[in-house]
């Protein structure tokens, strides 16, 4: 039996390729075409996935080697520089958990909502760090007690990316976490919170839905769908409790005209107040 070995080509063309290199979020890569009609047999291209579907970018094609492979070396450089930046940034541990420092992977568990390590072996070369190796899980048919998928969907404590492992890829619950991945994992988890809506404010039956603040004057409309009159704009000034001098009003829209008439006036008054200086005694004639 002979072994045949699968050719990648690029996408809808015959460029098959030759060199790949994988680094950050990037795999740049060159590919050729000896019979290429104008005769640029050489293509540089990079390429990205989320898992699901692939991208080509960037390509440029060449008849000299040596062009395509000098712009492969400043590609590369840039990938690494953007790597270096990125771990610079969030710099907490490079030394790499263990699977003694963590319990053992047990299918029997769900992991959503709990921090996990996942195997060194499982990350590309330049991601084999401590830090990089600490997710939160937050969902996946994979997290869950004896799975029947395989996706961990996750965030990572360094920089609170979401990403995707496979359950396979966890190397357990962290025994003891670090103090850094505490602080992290407390903010990522205040980030991730829902926020509290604060009721609606509620006066006589009415729901305020709209408000204008004009200096220290507050103009409020309130809807009661039930009432006679359903619609109603008040005022409040500040310091007191309720609102007073009611305008009811069929039409909502004409409570919102109201409402924005009333607070327009509190705005020329005082505007006018402003420009009305009292006389000195020397201006006084």
């Amino acid at each position: 039996m002979i072994d045949t070995i699968e050719r990648r080509m690029i996408s809808n063309t015959n460029y098959e390729v030759r060199q790949a290199i994988h680094i950050g979020d990037c795999e740049i890569l060159i590919a050729e075409d000896m019979n290429d009609p104008d005769g640029n047999c050489y293509l540089i291209a990079d390429y990205r996935e989320n898992g699901i579907l692939g991208e080509y970018s960037r390509c440029q094609v060449s008849g000299d080697y040596l062009e395509i492979m000098q712009e492969f070396t400043v590609r590369l450089n840039r990938q690494i520089e953007a790597v270096n930046a990125e771990i610079g940034i969030a710099d907490f541990q490079s030394e790499i958990i263990t699977a003694e420092q963590c319990y053992p992977n047990d299918y029997k568990q769900d992991i959503t909502g709990t921090v996990v390590a996942i195997k060194a072996s499982a990350m590309r070369p330049e991601y084999r760090r401590g830090d990089v190796q600490l997710v939160f899980v937050t969902h996946g048919n994979g997290a869950k007690a004896n799975p029947m998928g395989r996706g961990v969907y996750c965030f990572h404590l360094t920089d609170g990316k979401q990403t995707r492992f496979e359950r396979q890829d966890v190397q357990g619950k962290v025994k003891e976490l670090p103090v850094w991945a505490k602080e992290r994992l407390a903010i990522l988890q205040a980030e991730r919170a829902p926020q509290k809506v604060p009721a609606p404010e509620r006066v006589a039956g009415y729901t305020i839905t709209e408000r204008v603040q004009v200096d220290k004057m507050l103009f409020v409309l309130g809807e009661n769908p039930s009432a006679v009159t359903p619609f109603v704009t008040w005022q409040r000034f500040e310091g007191r409790t309720g609102y007073d001098h009611g305008h009811y009003f069929n039409s909502r829209d004409k409570a919102l005209a109201d409402l924005h008439t009333r607070a327009n006036g509190e705005r020329e008054n005082n505007s006018q107040s402003q420009t009305r200086q009292p006389k000195s005694r020397n201006d006084a004639r």
